[in-house]
């Protein structure tokens, strides 16, 4: 029996057994008061570390090799936070006006950036958290004359957080696996272990106080559990557990381009959630049918707002790679409480029930008007949809009617080609839009069911937050009649309904879904192989037949023996891979 068994979020699937090496510690406290005539000292000291950390930052980013040379924006973006004056300025401001030391300074800016940034609703933009945090770790060592780049010589890496800059430092065929304790599914470890093929947990309860540097562990990214220092008896069930996963992978990725198809015939169309360009070659090598979801916040993520060409540049390449496969952006899914740096933070009480996606574009319309302006630009390129996040009410999505058809006239009064008309969809997130379905149909050209912020408004739960994460149930009844009036909803209307949320690359999802006459599903790439395969050895109408029975349990727990019950016999073997951990199950 394993020394000791840990739990964190699987973000990226497989089994790994290594030895763990720590990459850096915990943040190094330094708390003093200074005398007037030591702030000088303490500023340039600070400033000093800046410079060293950039001049590294510039040194890895110069050096990238596959299969991290897409990550190059991310380390600069470091390096601009190293300069940056929400950081470095307001750790300055610290020094002089407090009279700590550089070290308490940067500390206290570090923490105040983080919390704002976690304090965010969009999963994607509250793990940008980590750059704050990870460049400030860097700093910290900087000011200790220590250097933050990890020994060469690694098998399973555990830290508190990880950054793209930290794993370009290392030998990418030398990481086995990856553990922290902090991140989300978003976060750029679960992105980077995606991008390596090795298995990661992130939030990993008790990676601090319980893994020893150098002892023996199991990582297995189907489950969810950390191994410490196993036995005989674990490394063969180990062995065991990971050439039967690697087989079942294998067979899903050589499969991976055929069509979706129900053992009864029902077609499903499976594609990509993408948050930027830069995983455009998954989507061939894992099978994709286009693109689901298009997260257009990265591009706002700079010191400046984008210009319409900047957009037309980024929007363009995309449709250019993947046409005639479909592409759906997300119009820019941000707020008053998102860190734009072109615009000042809004400190808002309840920023998830505040100025956010559909309701930020409209009060902010001249900026939208760029987006979409550039968006009906690249239209006559490709096959190209928008859809509008957050909606609640149809007077939203009339609203946008009327801004795309004054920007048309704009458009041809100048002569610059342009698609005379684009889908127009919303994303489902909200109640009000669960509860209004059948008035959104009639307005819109097709819908996609966010289940992350479904769920999340539905329960009145922050799944980020560990006093009631366990709250977040996809199987609870409400959300899944949600899920089925939507469905009916859209198909009365005669538009298709597509469901883009972790839900989507849940096996027991995937099931029900299917059972409900979804249209598309929608993950991140390296899930599409085995969305595919498991949708392949289904039966759309036994499906539906299964739904009914759960539509009529009173709980999740109900709903998760049936499930398991009635799946088993189709899905064997696999099911005890993809349906283990049922709040976070990883498809390859």
């Amino acid at each position: 029996m394993a020394r000791a068994i840990i739990y964190g979020i699987p973000v990226s699937p497989g089994l790994a057994q290594g030895a763990l090496k720590r990459l850096h510690g915990a943040w190094r406290s330094d708390r003093r008061q200074i005398a007037a005539d030591a702030i000088a000292d303490e500023e340039d000291a600070l400033n000093r570390a800046a410079a060293t950390v950039r001049s590294g930052l510039e040194k890895t980013l110069a050096g990238l090799d596959a299969p991290l040379a897409d990550y190059g924006e991310i380390v600069a973006a470091q390096m601009e936070l190293a300069s940056d004056p929400r950081l470095l300025g307001a750790a300055l401001a610290r020094i002089r006006h407090r009279k700590i030391c550089a070290a308490w300074a940067l500390e206290e800016t570090v923490a105040e950036l983080c919390e704002l940034f976690r304090g965010m609703d969009d999963p994607y933009l509250r793990d940008r958290a980590q750059d704050v945090r990870a460049t400030g770790l860097r700093l910290g060592a900087a000011l200790y004359g220590e250097t933050a780049k990890p020994s060469a010589s690694v098998g399973i890496l555990a830290a508190e957080d990880l950054s793209p800059a930290d794993v370009m430092e290392l030998e990418p065929k030398a990481i086995l696996g990856i553990l922290t304790s902090e991140g989300g599914p978003t976060s750029h470890t679960a992105i980077l272990a995606r991008s390596l093929r090795v298995p990661a947990l992130v939030g990993v309860t008790g990676l601090a106080d319980a893994a020893r540097e150098g002892e023996m562990v199991i990582v297995d990214g189907l489950s969810g559990r950390v191994l410490l220092s196993p036995d005989e008896a674990d490394l063969a069930r180990f062995a065991e557990k990971k050439d039967a996963y690697e087989s079942w992978e294998s067979l899903a990725r050589a499969t991976a381009h055929g069509p979706a198809e129900s053992r009864d015939g029902v077609r499903i169309a499976v594609r990509a959630n993408l948050e930027n360009g830069a995983a455009l070659c998954d989507l061939a090598e894992y099978g994709a049918e286009g693109v689901g979801l298009y997260r257009t916040e990265f591009s706002y993520l700079g010191k400046k707002l984008p210009s319409e060409e900047d957009l037309v540049a980024e929007y363009g390449a995309v449709i250019s790679r993947l046409s005639p496969e479909p592409v759906i952006f997300r119009t820019l899914d941000v707020g008053a409480d998102k860190a734009l740096s072109a615009h000042a933070v809004l400190r808002e009480p309840n920023p998830a029930l505040g100025l956010r996606g559909i309701r930020f574009s409209l009060a902010h319309e001249d900026m939208f008007r760029t987006q979409l302006r550039a968006l009906l630009r690249v239209g006559i390129k490709g096959n190209v949809a928008l859809m509008l996040p957050m909606i609640t009410d149809s007077r939203e999505v009339r609203s946008v009617r009327r801004i795309l058809h004054e920007l048309r006239h704009e458009l041809a009064a100048s002569d610059i080609p342009h698609a005379e008309r684009l889908p127009l969809g919303i994303m489902v997130e909200t109640p009000a839009a669960i509860l209004t379905a059948d008035a959104l149909a009639r307005e819109c050209d097709f819908f996609s069911i966010g289940t992350n912020d479904l769920i999340h408004y539905l329960l009145a739960i922050d799944r980020n937050n560990r006093h009631v994460a366990y709250l977040h149930e996809p199987l609870h009844p409400a959300v899944l009649h949600s899920l089925k009036r939507v469905v009916d909803a859209a198909h009365r209307e005669g538009i298709p309904v597509s469901v883009c949320g972790e839900f989507a690359a849940d096996p027991y999802g995937v099931a029900l879904l299917l059972g409900m006459g979804i249209d598309a599903l929608s993950a991140a790439p390296r899930f599409v192989p085995g969305i595919k395969h498991l949708l392949r050895k289904l039966d759309a109408e036994t499906c539906a037949e299964l739904t009914h029975t759960v539509l009529n349990l009173p709980d999740a727990s109900a709903c998760r023996s049936v499930l398991h019950e009635r799946l088993h016999g189709a899905l064997g073997q696999e099911l005890s891979f993809l349906a283990t951990n049922h709040a976070r199950p990883c498809l390859p």
